[in-house]
């Protein structure tokens, strides 16, 4: 996955002269930490390291950081500050951290008293500054403590992602899939609350590239993909060459464009241009290419895809998945698809090569190849989808457990331990929550948990979590009941 532009972080440390800063060296120590974060997590840091101790050193700093590109300002009260001195450092950046850290000593002389002009500031920010709706985050410890660490760094993985996400560009290929009209979406509202841009492709126009791939180049990327499977059965072997095609044909494009992912419709346009079934080209795609495609056309569901990837740090693409099963008894839930999730989410049986499991299985058309057979790895996932033009977004953790039925073919696996909005959830709350909301039937999965990003990604982007609708045997109308 390409990050299009780097988080930037400044800092400032404001005290007043009757304090302790300097001596317990409280700027030096925090300039120090976030440049190793930085090292670490992949930001550059731009610091103004000497002592702001009256409300004129604080407009200069911020006039020295003024052209600095700033995303996020880290405030720190290095000691005790003044209402006047943050007033002109809110002008710097569109997102404030307020940071303090302990006193030396719990009994005695006061010697720092950051904690209290940190909550002064933030008082100042939420009433003074009302009319602004600045969001900030609040920040105590010294840097190198584990409860700072943990808290900043949940911070820069999700401004990461917010950053890139004003960046992002999604290609739309054919349009949805005929009836998949919940996952059409305002591209300016897109725009305007996320920065994501969306451009649409001929299907055709794709096909007749795919077409025209070198021969050679399909041959060496065939032998790979027949590698890397567990087993093949595919009625016809053609359709390998063909899949293959579109799958260099995909990534060209998205490499020429600059798409950060796609969302392609896999049926039936292409069945009548190509007489493939796609799916194998989206899986590699992901676990190749680090390349978020989203099947039947799904813009949000790249978006929500894309989303994922940018929050982690693992290789591989995250995937799109229908919830096909319920089992209430064990508190578990079937995330399937037909055969587009990238090989790395695979249990030690890996990934086998088969025909489509469903299209053209009742008619004379079928049956379509390539896509992919894989029961899910026990690991930690996480589930979200922004819909409504990213006025809400879904965040859902939970676990990929054993259990004793494989669940239907294609790539899948049963889920449980499930929380929404980071709260334990019954299968039941969870299942009745989607459908009276009214959720789109997708949902993009990553490995590992992290929504404490994501629920921070919300924040910043003040998108609505989507809230739980315990069940009840009664009508729960939305807006009504709920």
């Amino acid at each position: 996955m390409k990050i299009k532009r780097r988080l930037t972080i400044g800092y400032v440390g404001v005290s007043i002269a009757p304090y302790y800063a300097e001596k317990y060296k409280v700027r030096e120590k925090a300039v120090a930490a976030l440049k190793q974060y930085g090292d670490d997590l992949g930001f550059d840091v731009v610091a103004i390291e000497r002592p702001i101790l009256t409300d004129a050193d604080a407009a200069t700093a911020a006039n020295e950081l003024q052209d600095s590109n700033i995303d996020l300002l880290m405030i720190q009260n290095a000691a005790c500050s003044m209402g006047e001195q943050l007033y002109p450092l809110l002008d710097v950046a569109p997102r404030i951290g307020l940071w303090s850290v302990p006193d030396p000593s719990l009994e005695g002389e006061v010697q720092l008293s950051s904690f209290v002009s940190m909550n002064h500031y933030a008082s100042v920010i939420k009433r003074y500054f009302r009319d602004r709706d600045m969001p900030f985050k609040w920040f105590y410890g010294d840097a190198d403590s584990e409860q700072f660490r943990a808290r900043f760094t949940v911070t820069a993985r999700a401004l990461k992602a917010a950053i890139n996400l004003e960046h992002t560009r999604i290609g739309w290929i054919g349009g949805i899939s005929p009836g998949f009209v919940g996952m059409l979406f305002d591209e300016v509202k897109l725009r305007e609350r996320l920065g994501v841009h969306v451009e649409s492709l001929d299907l055709a126009a794709v096909v007749k590239r795919a077409e025209a791939v070198d021969p050679a180049r399909v041959a060496t990327s065939v032998a790979e993909i027949k590698g890397a499977a567990a087993g093949i059965a595919v009625s016809d072997d053609s359709a390998f060459d063909r899949v293959t095609r579109f799958y260099l044909a995909l990534h060209d494009v998205a490499q020429e464009m600059e798409f950060d992912g796609l969302a392609v419709q896999c049926w039936s346009t292409i069945q009548q241009l190509y007489n493939i079934a796609p799916c194998m080209a989206y899986s590699w795609l992901g676990s190749e290419h680090d390349m978020p495609v989203s099947c039947e056309g799904d813009v949000p569901g790249a978006i929500s895809m894309h989303v994922l990837n940018l929050l982690s740090d693992r290789k591989g693409s995250s995937t799109l998945l229908d919830l096909a099963a319920l089992d209430p008894e064990r508190q578990a839930i079937q995330m399937w698809h037909c055969g587009v999730t990238p090989r790395h989410f695979a249990n030690e049986d890996g990934i086998r090569w088969v025909d489509h499991v469903t299209l053209g299985r009742n008619g004379s058309d079928g049956p379509y190849g390539v896509a992919g057979d894989q029961v899910f790895a026990k690991q930690p996932v996480t589930l979200t989808y922004v819909s409504e033009d990213a006025e809400h977004i879904l965040v859902v953790k939970s676990e990929v457990v054993d259990h004793p039925s494989k669940g239907f073919d294609g790539t899948r696996g049963w889920l449980s331990k499930t929380y929404l909005n980071g709260e334990p959830i019954d299968i039941w709350d969870l299942v009745n929550t989607f459908t009276v909301r009214g959720l789109q039937h997708h949902f993009a999965m990553g490995q590992g948990d992290v929504t404490r990003e994501l629920l921070e990604l919300a924040a910043w982007k003040k998108m609505q979590l989507v809230e739980p609708v315990p069940y009840a045997d009664y009508l729960q109308w939305d807006g009504v009941n709920v």
